[in-house]
């Protein structure tokens, strides 16, 4: 019995390091050399991943940084002009992954995650 108790234990020391060595193989990646393709799956995933909400990207998003953060658009006034105020919603922000060589754009919220097919990632700068 006490093999197996100091088995189990030499066990619960090793799985922190099994999970940090998992999770050394994610870093956070940017797309390089962007393509119409790549901006169009883009667009088309976070979309999705607000629930269809009309969204607009910048031509470079996830070129410099590999966090994306998405501002919620002020609501129309009255005369249907943006209305004066704060919006008290939290921005939505994804971050952009890569394991081995496939690329993940990672909703920071609830941990959903796509696979970015058309984009080219490579792993970011620290």
């Amino acid at each position: 019995m006490s093999v197996l108790r100091h088995g189990l234990a030499f066990v619960a020391m090793l799985a922190p390091l099994a999970c940090s060595t998992l999770s050394a193989q994610e870093q956070p990646a940017l797309i390089v050399a962007p393509t119409e393709a790549s901006r169009a799956e883009l667009v088309r995933v976070v979309t999705a991943a607000v629930g269809g909400q009309g969204i607009t990207l910048a031509g470079d998003a996830l070129t410099r940084e590999s966090v994306l953060t998405l501002e919620r658009r002020t609501p129309p006034g009255p005369q249907g002009q943006a209305a004066t105020g704060r919006t008290l919603n939290e921005p939505t922000q994804f971050r952009l992954v890569l394991r081995g060589t496939r690329c993940f754009l990672v909703n920071q919220a609830d941990a959903r995650e796509w696979e970015l097919r058309d984009a080219m990632c490579v792993p970011a700068q620290r």
